[in-house]
């Protein structure tokens, strides 16, 4: 029995730590929402300058994955310039989306970072062969019994991403996304970005506008 749930415990850790993913947690359409032909979408990563890069990839892609469909994208700091991290009075911001001709924003904020520490124990479970002998077991099983367990760092990510129409001055379309240790930035920003692309064409928030070849 313990050497099933030894097993197991073990088979868990190894998918655990093999992958690294992102889902969508939850998202949600307005009632009035209807399907429009946007125009220029600036996606906005409402990020700290200390996490400028990242702000910066996941900006990116997102700006990469609406232009796929057809949208015409620009990040915020095109728009916004070496004021992207500054505190902005709605009118500066109202101002500057005019200017530039934007009418929706895509925001993404990190609402939280965690990190985690997962203790991973020495793997015991050894299945002899029926015809070995006591040398070839010894040495199949020492470097286990005396390989000590360790400690394994992983970081997930909480994404909140919003879809704003800046005529109508409304919250269009929200959603939330978690990324369980990812192996890079860019990997991050491209399994979220396609995420929340994939459940916008779902919810119809946005269309795929790019023309079929006949």
């Amino acid at each position: 029995m313990k050497t099933w749930k030894l097993l197991l415990a073990s088979a868990g850790i190894v998918f655990l730590f093999s992958c690294s993913s992102t889902k969508l947690t939850s998202s949600w359409k307005a009632n009035n929402a209807v399907t429009r032909p946007y125009y220029n979408i600036m996606v906005w990563g409402i990020l700290t300058e200390k996490d400028s890069t990242l702000r910066a990839t996941m900006e990116t892609h997102l700006v990469n994955d609406l232009a796929a469909k057809g949208y015409h994208a620009i990040s915020s700091v095109a728009v916004f310039g070496s004021r992207s991290y500054k505190k902005l009075t709605e009118k500066e911001i109202v101002d500057q989306f005019r200017n530039s001709g934007v009418d929706a924003v895509m925001t993404m904020v990190l609402l939280d970072k965690q990190k985690e520490e997962t203790w991973v124990p020495p793997s015991l479970i050894n299945n002899p062969a029926p015809n070995g002998n006591v040398e070839r077991y010894y040495s199949s099983v020492y470097d286990k019994v005396f390989t000590p367990g360790y400690y394994v760092t992983t970081t997930n990510y909480f994404w909140e991403s919003n879809l704003f129409e800046v005529v109508r001055d409304k919250l269009v379309y929200s959603a939330r996304t978690k990324s369980f240790d990812p192996a890079s930035a860019n990997m991050q920003a491209h399994e979220n970005g396609l995420l929340l692309i994939k459940d916008m064409l779902k919810k119809k928030v946005i269309v795929n506008q790019v023309k079929k070849e006949q």
